[in-house]
């Protein structure tokens, strides 16, 4: 029922952003590919570490209808926890953005004290697979429209594998403070403004909503309560292959504390620096606050990401 769900509102998608882009022409004379940004987020779609741009990853060149791939791996460490994940997308028609993400969750001492509370073991690990689609509904104005911003609209599945497993070998606890699924769809609309002028190079910032069932972003799974969430970026410009960006990402507190094994969520926020070395590879390294995971407080953790547009 949920993936029939997710079609039929992939299909709505392209509808609508067909209908925005209808009568627009490629100009004659399109320039070369630009370089390797935006980055992936961890979800797999055009952004920076922890949240979105309205800008797409690695648009079709010239008449082309198709971009080529772009791929992604990440890295952080939450305490004695790390996640590492990989994440792809294709462009088509310099309107859609498919994306495919998947995050491997070890938890680290977590099973352990869990263990060491209730006598019984769970795993050891977590897998949250993302994919879904989003649409370029507006178009960024040039000249008399200059302020208009870009904007795209999501949707986008996501399972947590384990999860279940996890909340059936502790006999439904976890359900009790809240959980209610191994899986969730999200909804996004993000606006993104390029500026230029105001500072020696350019800045972009970003805003956009987030419709969620999720636990820290699915990590500890989905809750039945669906939440509206605000996240925003901003990327600036150092200098022309090099570029610091700072992002904030709210955060739903559905799940209830469960003394010191499972606390409430904190939203997110990263600061990075990104270097593009060459047309097709980016490399980027930062810092991120993610408040706690699960038993655990992330005071700050190390991100780091290589990306590569084919």
């Amino acid at each position: 029922m949920r993936r029939a769900t997710v079609a039929a509102l992939c299909g709505m998608l392209v509808l609508a952003a067909s209908l925005a882009g209808a009568g627009e022409a490629v100009p004659a004379g399109e320039p070369a590919a630009p370089p390797p940004l935006p980055l992936h987020s961890i979800e797999g779609f055009g952004g920076v570490f922890l949240t979105e741009t309205a800008y797409l990853v690695n648009p079709p060149v010239g008449d082309n209808l198709f971009g080529m791939p772009a791929i992604a791996i990440d890295g952080t460490e939450i305490g004695d926890k790390y996640l590492v994940m990989g994440s792809a997308t294709m462009n088509v028609a310099k309107r859609f953005e498919i994306g495919f993400s998947y995050m491997h969750f070890d938890l680290g001492d977590w099973p352990g004290e869990i263990k060491d509370a209730t006598g019984i073991g769970v795993d050891d690990d977590l897998g949250l697979t993302t994919v879904g689609v989003r649409a370029l509904v507006i178009r960024e104005g040039e000249g008399d429209t200059t302020w208009v911003p870009a904007v795209t609209i999501g949707v986008r599945y996501k399972n947590n594998s384990k999860i279940d497993d996890i909340d059936d070998d502790l006999l439904g606890t976890y359900g009790t403070l809240g959980y209610d699924d191994n899986d969730g769809v999200e909804y996004t609309i993000v606006a993104s403004k390029t500026f230029a002028g105001i500072l020696p190079k350019p800045f972009i910032l970003s805003a956009g909503l987030r419709s969620t069932e999720a636990v820290h972003a699915g990590l500890a799974g989905f809750t039945d309560d669906r939440k509206v969430v605000f996240e925003a970026n901003g990327i600036f410009f150092i200098l022309d292959n090099l570029v610091l960006a700072a992002e904030y990402r709210q955060m739903p507190d559905e799940i209830d504390r469960l003394g010191d094994l499972v606390r409430e969520p904190e939203d997110w926020w990263s600061l990075a620096l990104a270097y593009v070395a060459s047309e097709n590879l980016t490399i980027t390294a930062g810092f991120a606050h993610l408040g706690y995971i699960l038993e655990e407080e992330d005071s700050m953790s190390f991100l780091g990401q290589i990306k590569w547009e084919f």
